[in-house]
């Protein structure tokens, strides 16, 4: 059954939603696209579609790390109705980005958490059930040095390795991107997660643990959450990525050469992409049904989630801290152009693009050079 569409009237005017940030797009496992959660038009179709990750509310950030949202973006973290992609441990994985900004430098970071008792249940934002996989941050022997940057100019992608003796189960897989372009006040960094779902079946019998999200991050993290970018990039200070290491026994980084080489992802087979829909193939048009034998449909519908050179699971917390900032002075643009999505670019020095935001946002100064669409 294919679901019908109820265009939303945003999209029906043309507004510019796609501007403003990312969110992962597919996952490309053994060259079939597991089609995820599309925020500004999955909402919209009835019945919803099967996808392979938790539902996030929209394009834009999780703004502040210490509450429930930076487990699996803002969204509400509901792990029920969601299809689990089968893999094999010690395969890799492709994780596709709709877009990526360039300009929201900082760190590429994965991790695993094994679901309890199953992912249809497990929401992962207790306990310190995440370990890091794999994590891109600032290599300065890299073109670019960071891992956003990185991802962006391979063509807004990124691979990781399933680690081959992790015990066979059901476990969450959360990749994120941390935009440190406005890090320097606090709850300024910006954080991207997506959790999939996955079927591990192989591996051995490792079933590690390592940090707790919330907990984790910390908003005062001199060392990588409270910087400034340009302090990094001048060699004026060393950057180490929240999260703690690498797991020791995750398998090598693969974004391996020195400078980053565009190649545009083209899916060419998909997953079914309707629930209950019989397994087919195709090799074209957008994702409806399609072949796949590693698909296993949960249906128990909602999504909510670097080179490193040391490797080794640890347990971080974050003491609680109060605190009173200041805050920018905010502006509502009455600029002309097409309007600007949640969370988009709208001013600064350079800027040419829209200076007006959709209904419900305004355009709020952060710096000189950036001014972002929030919420009124």
């Amino acid at each position: 059954m294919r679901p019908s569409v109820i265009i939303p009237i945003a999209l029906s005017l043309g507004v510019d939603l796609a501007s403003a940030h990312g969110y992962l797009n597919y996952v490309d496992y053994k060259g079939v696209a597991y089609g995820l959660w599309q925020p500004f038009s999955d909402p919209y179709l009835s019945p919803l579609p099967l996808r392979y990750d938790r539902t996030i509310l929209d394009n834009g950030p999780v703004v502040g790390m210490t509450g429930p949202n930076i487990t699996c973006n803002n969204g509400g973290n509901n792990p029920l109705n969601v299809g689990s992609i089968t893999v094999a441990a010690g395969d890799s994985l492709k994780l596709v980005w709709d877009q990526w900004n360039s300009a929201h430098s900082g760190p590429v970071m994965t991790y695993m958490a094994k679901c309890t008792p199953n992912c249809a249940s497990f929401k992962g934002d207790t306990g310190s059930p995440w370990f890091k996989i794999d994590q891109f941050a600032y290599d300065p022997t890299k073109t670019p040095p960071w891992g956003s940057d990185y991802l962006h100019a391979q063509g807004a992608w990124w691979k990781v390795t399933i680690p081959s003796s992790l015990a066979a189960g059901e476990y969450l897989l959360r990749h994120e991107i941390l935009g440190l372009h406005v890090a320097q006040d606090v709850n300024g960094a910006q954080f991207y997660p997506s959790c999939v779902h996955l079927k591990v079946t192989g591996g051995g019998s490792d079933s590690p643990t390592g940090v707790a999200l919330p907990g984790a991050y910390d908003p005062y993290d001199a060392d990588g959450i409270l910087v400034q970018l340009w302090q990094i990039n001048a060699g004026q200070k060393i950057y180490t990525a929240p999260g703690g290491p690498v797991w020791t026994k995750a398998a090598a980084a693969l974004q391996t050469a020195v400078t980053a080489t565009s190649q545009s992802y083209v899916p060419t087979s998909f997953a079914p992409s309707v629930r209950g829909a019989a397994t087919t193939t195709t090799t074209s048009a957008p994702p409806t049904t399609t072949k796949s034998t590693t698909t296993t449909a949960v249906l128990p519908t909602t999504k909510t989630s670097s080179t490193s050179s040391s490797r080794t699971t640890t347990t971080s917390s974050t003491s609680s801290r109060t605190t009173t900032t200041s805050s920018r002075t905010t502006t509502t643009s009455t600029g002309g152009g097409t309007a600007v999505g949640a969370y988009g670019q709208c001013g600064g020095i350079g800027w040419t693009g829209g200076t007006s935001c959709v209904s419900g946002y305004k355009c709020v100064y952060l710096n000189d050079y950036y001014s972002q669409c929030q919420a009124a």
